[in-house]
């Protein structure tokens, strides 16, 4: 019978020579080594004269995790494929606003899922009690609009500080997002539980955060480890090195999306802290647990958290996707059989509002937004056919200014 692979703090606790496990470990021919240290938490205070090499040992059922992952991306990439443009534009604004609530969400920040919508909508412009939230959406919309320029490479110091500043750019203005050093804090800055307990020291001084900075830029352009590894062992490493006083987490999650937009699909990025926030307490502990003195820098089961991570998001969108393709389906068979008798510009225009039926819980669909979707009208011309329809019965207007029409209650009640 095969040993079952264990936590060496688990062995700690089982009275086991973990040293000598360790030494197995790092001697096996599957484990890798990085040149990313750290100094070791023992009740909450950090060892400044003890350092681990970050490790990680390749098991098997990893490699079968990351082969999913990556099924599951080109899968999500097909079944969006089933959808029309305008029920995927919204599946993925409704994503993305559930991303951007949740990992504010994460911090301890309430926000508006409903004002985060509109911000996507209106190029970023957000209402003034909101304001502060306008670089953390920019950000995550560059992404879902493939808008990779600024963050391409990310290969120097003053990268990550851009960045920074253009995600906090108004909470920089008061408070912890201040920053005292040329790209990151000077001072000490400390991860407290809600138990008033110390769970992480972040690196002490600018000149040492400017090294482990340069350290990790390195390890992230490295070419030689499965991407999925070195993107789970880069997130811990910026997170433990915590170069700024606050926003560290949301920065850190943002960049994990980043590499999985790129390498993965936009989906996948845009279900990372949605599925973190359904098992919180599991991914604090993982950081907890790399630290700890008995823990030796192993990264395997933080690898393992991370990837079973990603691969819940992927789940979670490849049921709504599909969720979605059947509910559209049914409801275009309907919608069908209701209006066989109107003319093929009255049916596209239908089927447009029925996009948006089923999938914008927040908005309805202007009449200038009508004209530029359907692009081979002028504004008056679709304003008289949505004036037309509506003395069918098929629309109902719901405001004069800007015009505004919602399917009547003649397509709904079939649905």
């Amino acid at each position: 019978m095969i040993n079952k692979y264990e936590n060496l703090i688990k062995l700690y606790y089982k009275k086991q020579n973990i040293k000598e496990e360790y030494i197995k470990r790092i001697e096996n021919p599957s484990t890798f080594i990085t040149d990313l240290k750290i100094n070791p938490i023992k009740r909450g205070n950090k060892i400044l004269d003890k350092e681990y090499n970050l490790f990680y040992v390749n098991l098997l059922e990893h490699t079968l995790l990351q082969e999913i992952i990556i099924k599951n991306s080109n899968q999500i990439n097909l079944i969006s494929n089933e959808l029309p443009q305008i029920a995927i534009t919204e599946i993925i604004n409704k994503i993305l606003s559930n991303e951007l609530y949740k990992t504010n969400k994460i911090e301890g920040i309430e926000t508006v899922k409903s004002e985060i919508y509109s911000s996507l909508k209106q190029d970023g412009k957000f209402n003034k009690k909101s304001s502060k939230l306008d670089g953390i959406i920019k950000k995550y919309k560059d992404i879902m609009e493939n808008n990779f320029e600024d963050t391409q490479h990310i290969d120097n110091l003053s990268t990550f500080r851009k960045i920074y500043d253009e995600m906090f750019e108004d909470f920089e203005k008061s408070g912890n997002y201040k920053l005292d050093g040329k790209y990151f804090r000077k001072d000490t800055v400390k991860v407290i539980n809600g138990l008033g307990n110390t769970i992480h020291i972040g690196i002490n001084g600018e000149e040492a955060i400017e090294k482990n900075i340069e350290d990790l830029i390195q390890f992230m352009n490295r070419k030689d480890i499965p991407f999925l590894i070195k993107a789970s062992i880069s997130h811990f490493f910026f997170e433990y090195i915590h170069p700024f006083y606050d926003g560290n987490g949301r920065f850190g999650r943002y960049l994990l999306s980043l590499y999985l937009a790129r390498k993965l699909d936009i989906l996948t990025a845009f279900s990372l802290s949605y599925s973190i926030s359904k098992n919180l307490d599991d991914y604090y502990k993982s950081f907890v647990e790399v630290e700890d003195v008995n823990n030796y820098g192993e990264m395997t089961f933080f690898v393992e958290n991370i990837l079973k991570t990603i691969k819940k998001g992927q789940e979670m969108i490849i049921e709504l996707l599909n969720d979605s393709i059947i509910r559209f389906k049914h409801s275009m068979e309907i919608l069908n059989e209701i209006t066989k008798d109107l003319s093929e510009k009255e049916n596209i225009i239908l089927q447009i509002y029925l996009q948006n039926y089923l999938f914008n819980d927040f908005e309805e669909i202007t009449n200038i937004e009508l004209t530029n979707i359907i692009n081979d009208s002028t504004q008056q011309t679709i304003n008289k056919y949505t004036q037309e329809l509506e003395k069918k019965g098929y629309l109902l207007k719901i405001k004069q200014r800007p015009l505004t029409y919602t399917l009547a209650d003649k397509i709904t009640d079939r649905l």
